[in-house]
């Protein structure tokens, strides 16, 4: 019985060296969890005595798993926007060949047909933007592609200015209003606007206090009016905007939204109709100024670069200073990881006894957040490993001396 107890340490002993020699092996494989083998005593109910007597010896070891190890890799950067780490639980998904499987592993790249991938070439799963949504992502898993196509333009349709009024000003020397005569109005100020080709346009607003009956002049109340002038300086619109109503402490009562329409900019785009919201705009004894200004709209653009947000969000960069989110990086946990079966190309495949997916957004539902241009490190302790190695080994070597001890034994018996 001897032979078995140590034939049993002997392939105890030798799980374990393999087990602590795959760990190091992978000691700089990106994402790697290391492994620990567990062991436990073996008894037999046959032998003399009830199995668990104090009488009863044990007949050997045998392996009762190997447990993985999910703690945090430590975070490397490297630079490329498309390697992203987990910081925190999660697991990215990946489609290989119609099965999901998860990884740690963030080396990722786009393949010749613009689908991001792993470094195993296995296309990494996300959502994808839902058109005309403002901002929301689907809720299906689907291949991530990074779009690498240029921006069309977009017209402007929506200026926003908030501007302070001076209340000392008088109504101007000159009448009627006239964009060519600065003695007409009081301020002005001039914003950018695009057309519908993408051509950068000048507005001019004008701003001119306006009289009251007779001689007494009505300080709260005040004349808009605009201008449009095209990329060659000639004008080709202007007109009456808005009357702004200010209250006696100054703010704005009425008049702040109004639109216009510049029918043609002389270039062969369509023609404009813009909104303008001077919502906010005071009127004090200060000079003027505008404090704030958002106009949308934008020139066209030709794809530049890649970020990935800490949501996940992946957003394609463009020359004209936009961007655009093209994909959301999906992450999954599981109730059990323990229960993840280890595959080939640092991959893990889902079991009944992991339990199923849960599926979202990282930085939601407990899941880590992600960190572009970085990957998470092996979590193998190297030193560890050594020095496991050393006592499995010793562990080896006792195991062969019991052999060697139990066999002369058996030669003494046979000489005698």
């Amino acid at each position: 019985m001897g032979y078995n107890t140590a034939i049993s340490g002997l392939d105890a002993a030798q799980t374990d060296l393999n087990t602590i020699g795959n760990n190091i092996a992978n000691v700089n494989t990106v994402g790697f969890k290391e492994s620990n083998a567990q062991f436990g005593d073996l008894y037999a109910a046959s032998l003399a005595g009830s199995a668990g007597a104090s009488t009863t010896p044990g007949i050997g070891v045998s392996t009762v798993d190997l447990s993985q190890n999910f703690t945090q890799g430590n975070i490397q950067t490297t630079g490329n926007p498309l390697d992203m780490a987990i910081n925190g639980p999660g697991f990215f998904i990946v489609n290989n060949n119609g099965t999901m499987d998860y990884t740690r592993n963030g080396q990722f790249h786009v393949s010749s047909n613009g689908v991001l991938e792993n470094n195993g070439d296995l296309p990494v799963q996300g959502f994808q933007p839902v058109p005309g949504s403002n901002g929301r992502f689907s809720t299906i898993l689907s291949n991530l592609t990074i779009s690498e196509s240029a921006m069309p333009p977009q017209a402007t349709s929506q200026a926003a200015l908030v501007a302070n009024l001076n209340a000392n000003d008088v109504p101007p020397s000159v009448t009627p209003f006239s964009a060519s005569n600065p003695n007409s109005y009081n301020d002005s100020t001039t914003f950018q606007v695009y057309d519908s080709l993408g051509n950068a346009q000048d507005i001019t607003l004008y701003f001119v206090q306006a009289s009251g009956t007779g001689s007494a002049n009505q300080p709260n109340q005040w004349d808009v009016y605009y201008s449009a002038g095209n990329s060659s300086g000639t004008t080709v619109a202007t007109g009456s905007l808005t009357k702004l109503q200010f209250s006696n402490t100054g703010q704005l009562v009425s008049g702040g939204s109004a639109s216009f329409t510049v029918s043609g900019w002389g270039d062969g785009s369509a023609s404009s109709t813009i909104s303008v919201n001077l919502s906010g705009s005071t009127l004090t004894n200060s000079p003027f100024a505008v404090t704030s200004e958002n106009v949308n709209g934008y020139a066209p653009g030709t794809y530049s670069s890649i970020s990935v947000q800490s949501t996940g969000e992946i957003d394609a960069n463009y020359t004209n200073g936009q961007k655009k989110a093209i994909g959301k990086v999906a992450l999954a946990n599981f109730a059990n990881l323990q229960g993840l079966a280890p595959i080939s190309g640092n991959l893990w495949s889902a079991t009944a006894t992991a339990g199923n997916p849960l599926v979202n957004s990282p930085g939601t539902a407990g899941l880590g957040v992600i960190q572009s241009g970085a990957v998470e490190s092996s979590n193998v302790s190297l030193s560890s490993q050594l020095v496991d190695m050393i006592v499995a080994q010793q562990a080896y070597q006792a195991n062969t001396s019991t052999i060697k001890t139990e066999q002369q034994d058996t030669q003494s018996l046979l000489q005698l």
